[in-house]
């Protein structure tokens, strides 16, 4: 059982998804089972949390890749290049201004 949860470990079958105190509990109930020492639970509770904060980033990283290469293709106007409303009246009023002095 602890090379399969080692295997799991390694792999990163969906660690992310599981909260601290399943995991806890899953490794408590091995440690009860005989399957790892008392010594190694926190170990593994640790090992097992540190792999699926690694696995979330990994996964926030990848699905922002990917919006981002989404927009690129779709080229679509960014924030910094749209001109505000409030920009757009500026240059109208100053336009105007320069009309009205010629």
């Amino acid at each position: 059982m602890k090379d399969l949860l080692e295997k799991i470990i390694s792999v990163g079958l969906g660690v992310f998804a599981v909260s601290k105190e399943k995991v806890e509990k899953f490794v408590n109930e091995l440690a009860e089972k005989g399957e790892i020492s008392k010594n190694e639970v926190q170990e593994m509770v640790n090992k097992i949390i540190e792999k699926g904060e690694e696995q979330k980033r990994e996964l926030n990283n990848y699905i922002a890749k990917q919006v981002e290469n989404i927009l690129n293709k779709m080229n679509l106007a960014t924030k910094s290049e749209i001109i505000s409303e409030e920009r757009i009246r500026e240059i109208i009023r100053e336009e105007l201004s320069k009309q009205k002095s010629e």
